[in-house]
């Protein structure tokens, strides 16, 4: 009888696109995730709002989507729940989910469930193989939703934040007179994506699926001036690297993303060979940004095969944000099946006469 009550709610509720019209109840929503959240999602919910202008992305395929994807879930016009999911790379094999909202009195009758059902359904049947998420590991109710719904713990991570009352490290200032690090050019391109690969563990590479062409950089002047940082926000993305000229291979990379004015996401990427290097790397980036004047809030994420980034990051007194679990899920095609079917108009030929060999005569 439980059962059948429960799905007869379900069968109240519809999911679809979001749309301007709905910023409202989205905005009110969005107050009730109770959950520490990643610091990318809490930035990305700017662009939530912008989505619902993209409504006709929905009738189109999910490679040509400018704007994330947002589905909300209503029951007689009310907005009850919300999943945002926007594509990890170029080539739109991996989706991240950013968001999974459920208000608080509507918990418990499966409509995060449903909502995440409904991404897979019509992402999965576009060749989307990957879904990837991450949640506190405090949220033991996301962690049994997502472990019912086929996700896997790939990584454990630690977000940390930079210290704003921070004293210029000895460690940047030797890195600005070794010029170690350069700003990443476009020739960088291939290298910086073999360094990526490099760095990954093999199960995270199948996953993200990155290309070549999601390093594709501009040219920044080496003496770039220090008040030139709005011409470095309309890049969004920008690099530090560097460089082993004897052997050509990217030892190291630094990657800002600039979310917004004021909120920065750096991530750091060492060639496991390297590892020696990412002291020298989290300083450099601390003088980088004293130097570009980079004001604001400045976060980065550390995964449970960097030990070596994390313990630099600690040692220059950046300061432990939350701790969360990347979730990983593999949503493959079941491929059909051919019937197999007789061909009658096959037939065996007929056996020819058989040859018999004689033996030579000699004469």
């Amino acid at each position: 009888m439980t059962y059948a009550l429960n799905s007869a709610l379900i069968s109240m509720i519809k999911i679809e696109p979001f749309l301007a019209t709905d910023s409202t109840q989205v905005r009110a929503l969005l107050r009730h995730q109770d959950e520490l959240m990643p610091y990318e999602a809490f930035c990305a919910e700017e662009k939530l709002f912008h989505s619902g202008l993209f409504f006709w992305q929905h009738w189109l395929p999910c490679r040509y989507h400018l704007a994330p994807a947002i589905y909300v879930a209503k029951d007689n016009g009310v907005i009850l729940g919300l999943i945002s999911i926007v594509s990890y790379g170029k080539a739109n094999s991996c989706w991240w989910i950013n968001h999974l909202v459920v208000h608080p009195n509507h918990r418990g009758r499966g409509i995060g469930q449903k909502l995440m059902q409904y991404v897979f359904a019509l992402f999965g049947s576009q060749g989307v193989s990957h879904f990837v998420m991450e949640i506190s590991c405090q949220n033991s109710a996301a962690m049994s939703l997502l472990g019912g719904l086929g996700f896997r713990r790939a990584a454990r991570l630690v977000h940390y934040q930079m210290p704003s009352d921070r004293r210029m490290s000895k460690t940047g200032e030797k890195n600005e007179e070794n010029a170690v690090f350069r700003w990443a050019q476009p020739e960088d391109q291939n290298l910086l994506y073999q360094l990526f690969q490099d760095s990954l563990p093999s199960d995270l590479r199948v996953v993200y699926a990155y290309n070549s062409d999601d390093f594709v950089l501009e040219a920044i002047p080496a003496d770039l001036a220090p008040n030139a940082l709005k011409r470095l926000y309309k890049l969004k993305n920008w690099y530090w690297v560097a460089h082993d000229m004897e052997r050509n291979v990217l030892t190291a990379a630094i990657k800002v993303s600039s979310h917004r004015q004021g909120d920065f996401h750096i991530e750091f990427v060492i060639h496991p060979g390297w590892q020696h290097m990412a002291k020298e790397a989290v300083g450099y980036a601390m003088q980088a940004i004293d130097r570009l004047g980079m004001a604001g809030m400045v976060m980065t994420k550390v995964y449970d095969y960097q030990a070596g980034t994390a313990e630099a990051l600690e040692q220059l007194g950046w300061q432990k944000h939350g701790e969360f679990l990347l979730m990983v899920k593999e949503h493959w095609l079941r491929a059909k099946k051919r019937s197999l079917k007789l061909d009658t108009t096959v037939t065996i030929p007929t056996m020819g006469k058989p040859a018999i060999n004689l033996p030579f005569t000699l004469e």
